[in-house]
């Protein structure tokens, strides 16, 4: 079942609430030719309240959400990333509009140090795409996610504590694992501490999950 929340972010209700502003003037307008400058002065200021209203919704859910989970505010006051430490990783959580008519993504962020291959590795979720990708032999995993990038990557990936760790996550969304980060890609922000804790521990069992993939071929490389 697809995620109503894809489609009641911020900013599409924003659209949708000037679109029925306009809708109301023009009708009012129509209706009462005599008084123009009053219909669109008083349909101005309900559109204006309107924004506002959504606009502090989506900062109150922000405030609960940085209160509930296990993330601290980030040091800079006008931004509204998040970040804490899991497993040993740097973690961090922001906002992104990826396009001029999309609304605001969750981005989770796990640091990788100490690995020097290049490479990327997606895990989507798999009501999300119709695409294939490399199966697992997990049924579970497989029914839940989608795997793209090199067979032998995904196997060194996926250990049991990863597989636990991915089966936790609740959100759609896209894990884009490199040799620099591990982000997870969530297509709109009204999450809860819960969905964000399990995202953000996935992505910080992967990021240490590579970490240790690349101690051991450093150390393999130096005993050659």
């Amino acid at each position: 079942m697809t995620d109503r929340r894809r489609y009641t972010g911020t900013k599409t209700l924003q659209t949708a609430w000037t679109v029925a502003i306009l809708v109301l003037a023009v009708g009012l307008w129509v209706g009462d030719a005599r008084t123009p400058l009053v219909t669109v002065a008083g349909a101005g200021g309900v559109w204006v309240v309107g924004l506002v209203v959504l606009g502090f919704r989506d900062r109150r859910h922000w405030q609960r959400l940085t209160a509930a989970s296990t993330f601290d505010p980030g040091l800079e006051a006008h931004t509204s990333d998040l970040q804490t430490i899991i497993r040993g990783q740097s973690v961090s959580v922001s906002t992104d509009v990826p396009g001029l008519f999309s609304q605001a993504h969750l981005v989770v962020r796990a640091n990788v140090e100490g690995v020097e291959a290049s490479f990327t590795t997606r895990i989507e979720d798999a009501e999300s795409t119709k695409r294939a990708g490399v199966t697992t032999g997990d049924e579970t995993l497989d029914e839940r996610f989608v795997f793209r990038g090199k067979e032998g990557n995904v196997a060194a990936i996926l250990t049991d504590e990863v597989r636990a760790a991915l089966l936790a996550v609740e959100t759609p969304g896209v894990f884009t694992v490199t040799g620099e980060s591990v982000t997870y890609d969530v297509p709109f922000t009204q999450v809860t501490a819960d969905e964000l804790d399990a995202a953000a521990d996935a992505a910080a069992t992967i990021a240490a999950r590579l970490e240790t993939v690349g101690r051991e071929q450093a150390a393999t490389a130096n005993s050659e």
